[in-house]
């Protein structure tokens, strides 16, 4: 069985990589017909694909009342992404951020998080007494701030965009046919990294519960990482083909989509108990690492990260991965 589990893994690992490199291919492509900043690809279309395995897991999760799984996977996913895939990709090469990608984006993935963190938690606001629960109005205002961030995401777009020539919009109709190709080329790339993404992401747990890992560690780390794998093989797809811009609007826009639209989804359709007063310091310190980001991009103006920024967001994983494992 454990064998049969790991030729899975590495079958959803194949599907993953090149699911995302027929995703970033295609969509960037549509960007460059329809005159879609990259940026916003990433933080949109590109986000959404890649957060189809924390959905599902969340909705699965939340039916089932393993709510420990759902809210561990979604903070120990954007964890995961700021302090490891995005400290990785810095190291490997100092990131430049867009300024409106600072001014936006990385200020909304901070407010997410602490509207989130307010919602769960509940035992601290009414003295200690009763649960802490995302109820469906909870999961209400999750999806209205994630309503606002959409609308203003694309009226931002469309406020900055340069206008074309009328010849050029007429150039651009003769592309029908390959955007209309390149569009189902995107959807084949979305369904690749979902269905990879299901068949990983299943085998993991399955080997993790036949080598005996506590359900903590799975939910946190085992299979925040195994729904992560989207978001890995779509940055380094992004960063090969030096859409650096998308790599970078694909992990930040996935947090938010993680926190504002599964969350906000999942917990709509059932409500979703915390079964530990410790999953609330797992979103104090995404807070934390979501405001250090902002920090290290603003820093002196340059709006950059440097090697030795990423190294610091790396210890901090390596601690966190210490503290669930002594808690669990």
């Amino acid at each position: 069985m454990i064998i049969i589990n790991i030729g899975l893994l590495i079958l959803g690992i194949i599907l993953l990589i090149k699911g995302s490199d027929l995703f970033v291919d295609s969509g960037s492509r549509i960007g460059k017909i329809l005159n879609i900043s990259e940026i916003l690809l990433g933080m949109t279309i590109v986000s959404f694909g890649t957060s189809l395995p924390e959905l599902i897991v969340a909705i699965n999760g939340a039916q089932t009342g393993s709510n420990g799984v759902v809210i561990g996977n979604i903070i120990g996913t954007n964890i995961f992404n700021v302090c490891a895939i995005l400290a990785i990709l810095c190291i490997i090469k100092p990131i430049k951020f867009l300024k409106e990608t600072v001014r936006k984006d990385m200020y909304m993935s901070l407010l997410s998080t602490v509207v989130l963190f307010v919602l769960m938690a509940d035992r601290i606001f009414d003295g200690g007494v009763g649960a802490n629960i995302i109820n469906r109005a909870d999961g209400i205002i999750l999806l209205l701030f994630f309503g606002v961030f959409i609308y203003y995401s694309l009226y931002h777009y469309v406020e900055n965009r340069h206008e074309k020539p009328k010849e050029e919009v007429k150039l651009k109709l003769k592309d029908i046919d390959e955007l209309t190709k390149k569009i189902l080329f995107m959807m084949l790339g979305i369904a690749m990294v979902f269905i990879g993404g299901d068949i990983a992401v299943d085998s993991v747990v399955k080997l993790a519960s036949a080598l005996h890992i506590s359900e903590t560690f799975i939910a946190i780390m085992v299979l925040a990482i195994g729904t992560s794998l989207p978001e890995i093989f779509t940055s380094i797809a992004a960063v090969k083909k030096h859409k650096n811009e998308m790599a970078i609007g694909n992990l930040i826009g996935s947090s938010i989509f993680n926190i504002l639209f599964v969350l906000g989804t999942s917990s709509l359709i059932h409500p979703i108990a915390l079964p530990m007063d410790s999953l609330l310091v797992d979103t104090a310190l995404f807070a934390v690492v979501s405001a250090m980001l902002i920090m290290f991009a603003r820093n002196k103006g340059k709006y950059e990260m440097s090697k030795l920024e990423g190294y610091c967001l790396l210890a901090i994983y390596a601690t966190y991965v210490l503290y669930v494992i002594i808690r669990k």
